[in-house]
């Protein structure tokens, strides 16, 4: 078991639970959805950044801290840089799927309704294999996990701890500075970030969605008129 200096990274699908439980009927279809999204977020990861698991909803992702100074300033330009398009991406899928749904059924309706989160820290992490596996653990490991539970009253964002915002400061984005509190880990300084250029994506969404349905419904009224 090796101890290394590491980047965390989660990328979580927002409005997985609702998503998966009111659409019970059309199972088929929400996996598929879900499973689409994911691909889009893997096909955005590049080295330094590696996927630890793939767990369920969400992409958990790592990027070994480098010891050289020049190295590492590359790395957290190209980790600013992934942060970002993830949500470009994933907006930009969602949009697509959209347009290709191929029903009216309850899952393909309600695609618009997921969003991405993205939580980050900078911490240690235990490397060790199992089997074919490579696993990480340690309290920084569980500190990402457990910041996917926290207060903010919003369903897209990156938050970032304290200590992955000191050195992967998002360049020229305002963020919002919080405290998460866990009765087990205490408190954690936080640093949010709102995307809000991608929601003309969301908009384009749900404008195609409902114009698919008022299609659907004036075909519909007009085989009933000649019936």
């Amino acid at each position: 078991m090796a101890e290394k200096d590491v980047v965390l990274m989660i990328a979580d699908i927002s409005g997985y639970t609702k998503f998966i439980a009111t659409n019970q009927t059309t199972l088929e279809h929400t996996h598929k959805i879900v499973e689409e999204l994911i691909k889009t977020i893997i096909k955005q990861v590049k080295i330094p950044i590696k996927v630890a698991k793939l767990e369920g909803d969400a992409v958990f992702l790592y990027c070994l801290k480098n010891g050289n100074a020049s190295a590492w300033k590359k790395d957290v330009k190209h980790i600013n840089e992934k942060l970002l398009s993830f949500f470009d991406v994933f907006s930009s899928r969602l949009r697509e799927l959209a347009e290709s749904a191929p029903c009216k059924c309850e899952a393909c309706k309600n695609i618009q309704e997921l969003r991405l989160k993205v939580i980050v820290h900078i911490g240690k992490a235990n490397f060790y294999k199992i089997g074919q596996f490579t696993e990480l653990s340690g309290l920084d490991v569980i500190i990402v996990h457990r910041l996917l539970k926290n207060s903010l009253n919003a369903r897209e964002y990156i938050l970032l701890t304290d200590n992955a915002f000191k050195e992967i400061n998002l360049t020229g984005i305002q963020t919002k500075q919080g405290t998460e509190t866990y009765k087990d880990l205490g408190s954690i300084k936080t640093h949010a970030y709102f995307p809000t250029h991608h929601h003309k994506h969301m908009i384009q969404a749900q404008m195609i969605m409902r114009n698919r349905d008022h299609a659907h419904d004036h075909s519909h009224d007009h085989e009933h008129a000649h019936a």
